[in-house]
């Protein structure tokens, strides 16, 4: 990739050059104030090439930085319940479900008394909604997505949780709830891990 000082270096140069070509001959005058239509045009095709090869890369950028922000919303929700467990000393749940159409998905924490019957955000109980339904973003599980963490923050299961986000197939990080409750995540799918 060309770094910016490459390209106004390289800008100057042609210029340069265009203007020595261009130059008047024996008897005419020469005027010292401004570009020619060809060093205007050849500064203008040099600047159409240069954001021709630009433009992919920079969206394969905001498609990584959208998948992180949600990824670091899902860890940043996980991470809430456990502190919640362990600061009310009591079990706290946080489930993550996909949008029916496949596009986004919420995390919704709550305060787990053993009915299951919370609704948030209207209940006292829930603790936090993070509404993604809207995102690119999309979130599986192998589970049914529910991660309850104990009064000493532990998962109460008897095996960890895995949580794969992904952004059409290219790019994908796994998130994982171990036993202990220790929230960590990994660039790359679940299976691998």
């Amino acid at each position: 990739m060309l770094s910016p000082t490459t390209v106004v270096e390289t800008l100057l140069l042609i210029t340069k050059a265009l203007g020595e070509l261009m130059e008047p001959t024996a008897g005419k005058s020469a005027k010292n104030g401004g570009f020619t239509l060809i060093e205007l045009l050849v500064t203008i095709a040099v600047a159409i090439i240069l954001a021709t090869i630009a433009v992919p890369n920079f969206q394969s950028m905001i498609v990584r930085n959208r998948l992180v922000a949600d990824h670091n919303e899902v860890l940043t929700g996980l991470s809430y319940a456990r502190s919640e467990a362990v600061k009310r000393r009591e079990k706290v749940s946080a489930v993550i479900t996909p949008d029916a159409d496949g596009n986004g998905w919420k995390l919704q924490v709550w305060h787990d008394d053993g009915t299951g019957d919370v609704t948030c955000p209207a209940d006292a109980e829930c603790l936090q909604v993070r509404d993604k339904t809207n995102s690119s973003v999309n979130i599986s599980t192998s589970s049914d997505g529910k991660v309850t963490f104990n009064s000493l923050g532990r998962l109460s299961g008897a095996s960890s949780i895995k949580f794969e986000i992904s952004h059409g197939g290219s790019y994908t990080r796994c998130v994982a709830v171990g036993l202990s409750g220790m929230v960590s995540s990994q660039e790359g799918s679940c299976s691998g891990s």
